[in-house]
């Protein structure tokens, strides 16, 4: 059955765009059962393409969350999905047909229905971009960014044509086949809640438009209803599912459809004549980017495989625009090739942050035990993004609550492609901890730190860093209530510090792949500044492994040594609380030497969103420590090994990860809940690297 034009919203848009530019159907159906919706939409994956400087920042943060300051209004995110690789999924799928501007000269005419969200008008797009088109006409608004086409600002095209049917018999059509997905009638019990009824608004606003293109059909049109069952706008996941229950509904219309075909070979000659391959292979003369203001081009062309003198494909330019992506200076990045095949000009159109250069990261952070312990802590991270042409960058950070810290510093690298680096800065903080005496609460102390620092970095790759400095601290610390167990101190502290960190995690919290690795060293000399004199050696790793579809483990190993010198007892570690020994209270052992190793098993009970791949898991966890010099205790147990275990429920939430769980040893037990960032204890699993 021969086609003789196309209109597509949404979905349609999709899938009505291969059909138009040539694609078999077989191809079409491989093409959307292969596509990975979980890295499409859900960003999965991406975190690999980061620089480990933007991993670094990002954690430090405490929050993936964003938003931005443009003239001095808080801007919000235009989509909560990441559009970038839908974008360049769009681009590979029409790439040969992308250079046909002219809708009306593809192998079979096409539109695409996108909504204006500036007067709320039906926009039929006819011309440029196709893959834009598609893009514009799937844009779900809130979801994904709109696409700006001046004088539009394009969204959705359910929201005004649904199903397009005026369109089709504009374009060409005497005879419309209209494919309806048909969802089941709303229940009345799940019209209660705010965010049902908000979805329920969007699903009316599309069925009156429908309603009144249906009502327009004729007797010679033909209507395919798809019942789509359980299957919602958002499961885009079990989109391969739908292709069965849209060819048993094909199949209820045979004798309709079969009214219009044509004899076989009439239809194979039909089908030859407009079939199209999308495959691109050009040689690259040249490497161009437009359209930035504050980013350097220069830079991302440091990220980019493809160079002048290249042969290349869609896939080699589609790596470099994933990479380019990754970037949170950028939110998406498109291209598109000049020229002839033998002789081509790949340009770069990469598209700066919306939230522009000034950008803050919220972060919240709780935790509570059956001791009694309840602490929280509130802040916000400032990133002025290209202060220079390197990519320098300010960077502050203000936190409230039992961890309370303002800090500055300012990034600035020392090449185009931020190889190295040097980042001065200042910082105060105060924080209160409890000391502990033979299990018992005694003390409450109130450390208060002024001081700044000077360091030098070097990113090895994309997962590992390098950093050497010059430190400063002014300590003063008092009693707040209780005894006097940790000294009064009024001491400067000053000396070199050395640190080397590896992340090759897929998310900032709770990994379910990958590996977290840091060192720390320090030094405190008196020929340097300082008081007094003491070094300490720090190290950690862990490593998730997926086991199947429904498990995972975690195995962690650390460790810290004072190297044989005078270690105040300020800067003891300190360990209890949600990440080690979860059995005791928050920061109860104190000691001058340690060393932890910890395996935990989960099990995933309910997944949250399967294309973010969030899920809640159970877990149980089993650790051996050993600790030396303690001094919350006297006598010879001031050095022990402890074994101890803990079970919980955790998964990860927009503002962290959250845990409740219960640690217990063979004398020792404790209920805790942890939310968002971490209130940190004083070893080197609390860096945020380990979240």
């Amino acid at each position: 059955m021969p086609i003789d034009c196309i209109a597509g919203t949404s979905i349609g848009a999709l899938v009505g765009a291969g059909y138009a530019t040539g694609q078999p159907a077989a191809q079409i159906e491989k093409f959307v059962t292969g596509i990975d919706w979980a890295a499409v939409i859900g960003g999965v994956g991406r975190r690999n393409l980061e620089p480990i400087e933007q991993k670094r920042l990002t954690l430090d943060a405490g929050s993936s969350l964003r938003v931005g300051l443009v003239d001095g209004k808080i801007v919000a995110p235009s989509g909560l999905a990441d559009s970038s690789s839908i974008d360049d999924l769009l681009r590979g799928y029409v790439a040969q047909s992308r250079t046909v501007s002219d809708f009306d000269k593809l192998p079979i005419p096409y539109r695409a229905v996108a909504t204006d969200m500036l007067t709320g008008n039906m926009v039929v797009l006819d011309h440029g971009d196709i893959a834009t088109a598609m893009r514009a006409s799937m844009a779900i608004p809130g979801a994904f960014s709109p696409v700006v086409l001046d004088p539009w600002i394009l969204s959705d095209g359910g929201m005004v044509r649904n199903i397009p049917i005026d369109v089709a018999r504009n374009t060409c059509a005497d005879i419309v086949i209209v494919v309806n997905l048909v969802e089941p009638p709303p229940q009345r019990e799940k019209l209660v809640q705010a965010q049902q009824l908000l979805s329920r608004s969007m699903d009316v606003m599309f069925e009156v438009n429908e309603k009144a293109q249906l009502a327009t059909m004729t007797e010679r049109d033909i209507l395919i209803d798809v019942p789509m069952g359980d299957i919602s706008t958002g499961d885009f996941e079990r989109l391969p599912e739908t292709i069965p229950l849209g060819e048993v509904a094909a199949r209820r219309q045979a004798d309709r459809l079969a009214a219009l075909s044509v004899p076989r070979p009439e239809y194979a000659a039909w089908r030859a004549g407009i079939t199209r391959s999308q495959e691109v292979e050009a040689k690259i003369v040249d490497v161009r980017v437009e359209g930035l203001d504050f980013v350097n081009p220069e830079y991302l062309r440091t990220l980019a495989v493809v160079s002048a003198g290249d042969t290349i494909n869609v896939d080699d330019i589609s790596g470099d625009a994933r990479h380019m992506a990754a970037l949170d200076e950028l939110d998406s990045v498109a291209y598109r090739l000049e020229g002839d095949s033998a002789a081509s000009t790949l340009v770069w159109m990469p598209k700066e942050i919306s939230l522009g250069q000034n950008v803050l990261r919220p972060a919240f952070g709780m935790f509570a035990d059956g001791g009694g312990d309840f602490k929280f802590l509130i802040g916000a991270q400032h990133v002025r993004y290209w202060v220079n042409p390197l990519g320098a960058q300010w960077r502050s950070r203000i936190q409230l609550g039992d961890e309370s810290a303002l800090t500055t510093s300012f990034y600035q690298p020392f090449d185009v492609g931020q190889r190295t680096f040097v980042e001065p800065g200042l910082f105060s903080g105060r924080l209160v901890e409890d000391v502990y005496s033979q299990g018992d609460r005694i003390a409450t102390h109130e450390f208060i730190d002024l001081g700044g620092q000077l360091d030098f970095g070097w990113n090895l790759s994309r997962n590992a860093q390098l950093q050497a400095g010059y430190q400063f601290t002014a300590r003063r610390a008092r009693v707040d209530t209780g005894l006097p167990i940790l000294p009064e101190i009024d001491a400067d502290d000053a000396g070199i510090t050395l640190s080397a960190r590896y992340d090759s995690r897929d998310t900032p919290t709770f990994a379910t792949q990958g590996l977290a690795a840091a060192i720390r060293y320090t030094n405190i000399d008196e020929s340097l500044g300082a008081d007094r004199e003491w070094e300490s050696l720090e190290a950690g790793v862990r490593k998730a492994i997926p086991i199947g579809g429904k498990y995972l483990t975690w195995l962690s190993l650390a460790g810290g040594t004072h190297l044989d010198s005078d270690l105040p007892l300020d800067r003891y570690y300190s360990l209890g609380g949600p990440r080690v020994l979860q059995a005791f209270q928050h920061d109860e052992l104190r000691v001058a030497e340690y060393w932890v190793a910890e395996s935990s098993f989960l099990r995933k009970l309910k997944t949250l969103s399967p294309i973010k791949n969030q899920a809640i898991y159970a877990g149980l966890g089993i650790q051996v420590a050993g600790l030396y010099d303690r001094i919350d205790v006297a006598g010879d147990d001031d050095s022990e090994e402890i074994f101890g275990g803990y079970l919980f429920l955790a998964g990860p939430t927009a503002l962290g990860t959250f845990t409740l769980g219960i640690g217990f040893t063979d004398s020792e037990a404790n209920l805790w809940l942890q939310i968002g960032k971490t209130i940190s204890s004083g070893t080197i699993l609390d860096d945020n690297l380990f979240r």
